[in-house]
């Protein structure tokens, strides 16, 4: 009878560990006021979306097609290739609030790219961040511009973060000699969440 007990009293410990992991999961922060300081290139404000699974990933959206008047390729790219800008910068901006009874506790942004150069080019590059205030480098590049960085906010209970990452790419080439391209391909922002105390 005593075993059945035990039994009955893990199982239970277990069916409310799970439902609080799952309530845990189940929250999910709001994504606002999401801009980007160079319109229609580079990074694109207006197709910048929280992830389909996971609502506490922000998808960074990018801009494509070509300028019709300057006849460049809109796209996160710097390259030494005609109808490519030689050097490509932008930042995007946006504010993360926590649900109810939760904080930000860490905030992680990941991004992805590609580079080519031949004989003597060069490509390069370079990520920072302002995270409530706060500025930090998420790192400099000139080979491969793929990197990621945490901003750990735990126990500081912020339920308003903003947020604002500038990126910029450079290349170079002399004239008839070499080329490089650098490329930015994706970017995610995840936030990690914690009840309040």
């Amino acid at each position: 009878m005593q075993v059945r007990s035990w039994i009955a009293w893990v199982a239970g410990v277990t069916v409310l560990a799970w439902s609080t992991v799952v309530m845990v999961q189940a929250q999910t922060v709001t994504f606002s006021d999401i801009t980007d300081a160079v319109p229609s290139r580079f990074f694109d404000a207006a197709t910048t979306k929280p992830a389909p699974d996971n609502g506490n990933k922000l998808l960074i959206g990018f801009s494509t097609g070509y300028d019709a008047k300057t006849w460049t390729v809109n796209e996160f790219t710097a390259s030494t290739a005609a109808f490519y800008h030689a050097f490509a910068m932008d930042t995007i901006s946006f504010l993360i609030e926590a649900p109810n009874n939760f904080y930000v506790a860490t905030i992680t942004y990941t991004q992805r790219g590609t580079r080519t150069i031949s004989r003597s080019a060069r490509a390069a590059g370079g990520v920072h961040w302002v995270v409530d205030g706060v500025p930090a480098d998420l790192g400099l590049f000139d080979t491969n511009p793929t990197l990621s960085g945490t901003v750990d906010l735990t126990g500081q209970n912020k339920v308003l973060v903003p947020v604002s990452i500038t990126c910029g790419l450079f290349t170079f080439a002399p004239p008839l000699v070499g080329s490089a391209t650098i490329s930015v391909t994706s970017g995610e922002v995840l936030v990690k969440l914690l009840p309040l105390p």
